[in-house]
């Protein structure tokens, strides 16, 4: 299997074990040149991707520019919409600025903020830095914030219809379920504390109204997610357009979940493993009846 491109196959995941996204040693230090500065813009791409070191600046500006152009051209976002960002070793945050057309960013558009998201010169970061913070303030593990609008999972959120059931047998192993937390206002901290609860057992929430976030170790660790999403709600589109969708039954779910350990999976899982079929969140999306 090519390597070229994220994949949502259980077989490509590598083990993972969590550790803290933050180096003790570099915290609250200067890393590389501060404040950022984008070198000059290269060419544009088309189908690329860039490898990045942890603390190379400079390219991870540019992953940042690759997702953003590969969630443009797959209707993830338009115009201004969606953010992504990476947290570096010392805790700063490279993330996209305010107002710039997501599928056509440049390096010199990425900026960089200290980890309660002020910019390190003065420019400004995108409205929903709050929420960024907010994931990274819950997650000491991830490296990596991806929000986007994809079409297929919003429009579930907007009929007042959940994902977070166990319908999908590579999502169950990966990421568990797809819960959708409650509306919140965009922009504000309301949307933040509304993520928390599930971003502290999972690693993927559609958010009511609004879009989806997904973390990561990397940027195309959380890419890879939020492509998954949108995989899984086009696919239980079509499937409610044939029919009723029949989840797995509880004992399925349970060896799926035990299948975990064998394929080396060990990454947040948001199923309750003692039922095999029950979200752990603060506002389940499975109402008592």
């Amino acid at each position: 299997m090519s390597n070229d491109r994220p994949s949502p196959g259980i077989d490509d995941l590598a083990p993972c074990a969590p550790r803290p996204a933050v180096d003790p040693a570099l915290e609250g230090k200067p890393l590389g040149a501060t404040p950022w500065s984008a070198p000059t813009a290269p060419p544009e791409r088309h189908g690329v991707v860039t490898q990045a070191a942890p603390d190379d600046k400079a390219a991870i500006a540019q992953q940042i520019c690759d997702v953003m152009r590969i969630m443009y051209q797959q209707e993830m976002v338009v115009a201004n919409d969606g953010n992504v960002s990476a947290r570096l070793p010392n805790g700063n945050i490279m993330i996209t600025a305010s107002g710039v057309l997501k599928g056509f960013m440049t390096p010199d558009q990425v900026i960089e903020c200290d980890a309660k998201g002020n910019a390190l010169d003065g420019r400004r970061v995108t409205t929903e830095i709050k929420m960024h913070v907010a994931a990274y303030e819950e997650r000491p593990d991830i490296r990596a914030v991806v929000h986007a609008h994809p079409i297929y999972a919003v429009a579930f959120s907007l009929a007042g219809i959940s994902l977070a059931e166990c319908v999908i047998p590579e999502i169950i192993v990966t990421m568990g379920t797809i819960p959708t937390a409650p509306y919140a206002t965009p922009g504000t901290y309301d949307l933040p504390d509304q993520l928390g609860p599930f971003l502290s057992k999972g690693d993927a929430v559609i958010m009511e109204r609004h879009g989806v976030v997904c973390v990561g170790t990397d940027l195309f660790d959380a890419f890879k997610k939020m492509e998954m999403v949108e995989h899984t709600a086009k696919i239980t589109h079509a499937a409610r357009t044939m029919g009723t969708v029949k989840p797995i039954a509880p004992p399925g779910v349970k060896e799926l979940l035990e299948s975990r350990k064998t394929l080396g999976i060990y990454t947040k899982n948001n199923l309750c493993e003692g039922c095999g079929a029950r979200e752990v969140c603060a506002a389940p999306l499975y109402p008592a009846t």
